[in-house]
């Protein structure tokens, strides 16, 4: 645990410097990109190191101290499988909830406002917060019961079991959650920009996609950032665009990047995207539960239990769930840019217009106060879209396709 923690600090020292590096090199090579982008660099990557180091320690500290155990212990007192691990979920999830508060507030309120990103107020972030923690973790702890069954009945083949659950999950949430737990964040609205909407409406009929809503959501009482995309099956298609998007560029701009959005749609990539996490799912179950039943043999019950039959033993899957998600990092990041330049490819195709695809990409990186590429082994290990001058290159000489309809 030592050796791990001490390479844990080692990436993140390295990362660091490599960024520090790089940021200098930028200094040299753009003298007109503005201070406040390289300050807002230095203190998200601090975020991004603690927030790396804490999802391991305090998962780590349940476990050891044996605070987990007494969670079990008061949650499963005279109760069910599906009370005592709703009761566990609720204080477990809670207590995580509120240790990582501070970090949270920090990173997604302060430092926004800090920056100029954000106008959001406290009570709309807190609210946020809030909802998220019912939606996300009380649901959870309801379904606890579910793959604690599972572990308990099929000791040796409950990853497999688990992730056949798991993969319709995905395919529920990748289509519903945008028409049912997204509104409950914000609001979404038809575009009131006639002309616009019947731009966006030609370029749908050019990719060939009948009756896909349009729409946009009131991301500005959130952030200043800007941002679209398309979602959805057979009726429920729509594309959605940040109210910021539609303020803040031009029209030939906005449909450059509604046209990135239906290259995703259109090149398949939610169906592959969700083919390549039912392949991870598996995977990462299987190795979670190969290396956790190695540990627990070798801790001979010192963390008061011997197997993964009861709630104590989450905080040690979520250790393991961590390691390997960190791990397979930059295979799934690869996966991601890889997308992301054939949705461009298709942005060129579609609308013919390489300037405003570029000028477009500029204002959202400079509105987000992103810089013009990341370190090597940052991109490697956490860039899931091309840097803007990978972007800037390609849309400069990409070769147009066939769109076919």
């Amino acid at each position: 645990m030592v050796l791990f923690f001490a390479l844990l600090i080692l990436f993140i020292i390295v990362v660091y410097f490599a960024e520090i590096n790089n940021m200098n090199d930028l200094r040299l090579e753009y003298p007109e990109l503005q201070d406040e982008a390289f300050s807002f660099r230095k203190d998200t990557l601090k975020v991004w190191g603690v927030r790396l180091l804490l999802t391991f320690i305090i998962p780590l500290l349940f476990l050891t101290s044996g605070l987990s155990q007494r969670i079990s212990t008061l949650a499963g007192n005279g109760k069910g499988a599906f009370q005592s691990g709703l009761l566990y979920g609720l204080i477990f999830f809670g207590l995580i909830f509120l240790i990582s508060l501070p970090l949270d507030f920090y990173s997604s309120y302060i430092l926004p406002h800090k920056y100029g990103l954000s106008d959001q107020s406290f009570f709309r972030w807190f609210e946020i917060n809030v909802k998220g923690f019912l939606i996300h973790d009380l649901i959870t702890s309801l379904l606890l019961w579910v793959p604690y069954g599972i572990i308990y009945k099929n000791p040796k083949a409950w990853w497999f079991k688990i992730a056949l659950i798991i993969i319709p999950i995905i395919i529920f949430t990748t289509f519903i959650s945008p028409l049912v737990i997204d509104p409950i964040f914000n609001e979404y609205t038809s575009i009131e920009d006639e002309k616009l909407g019947q731009e966006i409406e030609g370029l749908l009929s050019k990719a060939g996609i009948e009756d896909a809503g349009i729409y946009k959501v009131d991301k500005s009482k959130d952030t200043k950032t800007m941002n679209a995309y398309m979602t959805g099956i057979f009726d429920s298609k729509r594309i959605v665009l940040w109210d910021t998007t539609i303020n803040n560029l031009e029209e030939d701009e906005v449909l450059s990047i509604t046209a990135h959005e239906i290259g995703h749609y259109e090149k398949g990539h939610i169906g592959k995207s969700i083919i390549i996490s039912s392949i991870s799912i598996f995977l990462i179950l299987y190795l979670v539960y190969r290396l956790s039943t190695c540990i627990l043999k070798l801790s001979n019950g010192v963390f008061g239990f011997k197997d993964l039959c009861t709630y104590a033993s989450i905080p040690l899957l979520i250790i393991m769930l961590n390691l390997f998600s960190f791990l397979s990092n930059p295979i799934s990041s690869y996966l991601s840019r890889s997308m992301e330049i054939e949705a461009d490819r298709y942005e060129i195709s579609l609308t013919e217009d390489r300037e405003s695809a570029v000028s477009a990409m500029e204002k959202l990186t400079k509105t987000s106060l992103g810089l013009p590429r990341p370190s090597n082994i940052y991109k490697i290990w956490y860039h899931t879209h091309p840097t803007l001058e990978d972007r800037i290159e390609l849309y400069r000489s990409v070769e147009y396709e066939k769109i076919e309809n």
